[in-house]
């Protein structure tokens, strides 16, 4: 196993970010790596700009969407040691974070999931599914309700 040189990380500050936040700096700490902090936002293709009220909603879309990218500057800010990479993208979470690896040579990729169970869990899941089965390096997934408490069995 190599040492981690470029760690990818994509934080949604609606899920978990403090978790993902805690193991993005250890690992990268450890390993003196890079972090390449990714905040994805949904295509703008799919926003509606056809008419005089989908265009005020497209600024107002615009406008939510620059208010969210400060709200994660300022959170990197808080939370990140170091001079991490600020990456703004949009578009599908597998393809982008894909292609993101393979643009900042990462050897690692964070990212959170979240727990829901159910038909939505597995919707909601389906990214953090074809991210690995896309992925050609590791990936660390952190759970939304991440918890590291344990009561160990006794073994005989």
């Amino acid at each position: 196993m190599s040492d981690f040189s470029h760690i990818l990380c994509c934080i949604s500050l609606s899920e978990n970010p403090d978790e993902i936040a805690d193991y993005a700096n250890q690992i990268a700490a450890k390993y003196q790596a890079r972090l390449i902090l990714v905040h994805l936002t949904p295509s703008s293709e799919s926003s509606p700009r056809q008419t005089r009220d989908d265009e005020r909603l497209a600024e107002l879309m615009d406008h939510v969407c620059e208010n969210n990218r400060q709200l994660f500057i300022r959170y990197v800010e808080t939370h990140f040691d170091g001079t991490p990479i600020i990456v703004f993208s949009e578009g599908e979470p597998e393809k982008t974070l894909i292609s993101l690896t393979d643009k900042y040579c990462a050897d690692l990729i964070i990212i959170g999931t979240s727990s829901t169970r159910g038909i939505l869990g597995s919707f909601i899941n389906k990214s953090s599914e074809n991210i690995i089965g896309r992925s050609r390096i590791p990936i660390l997934l952190i759970p939304n309700e991440l918890s590291l408490e344990c009561t160990p069995e006794e073994y005989l």
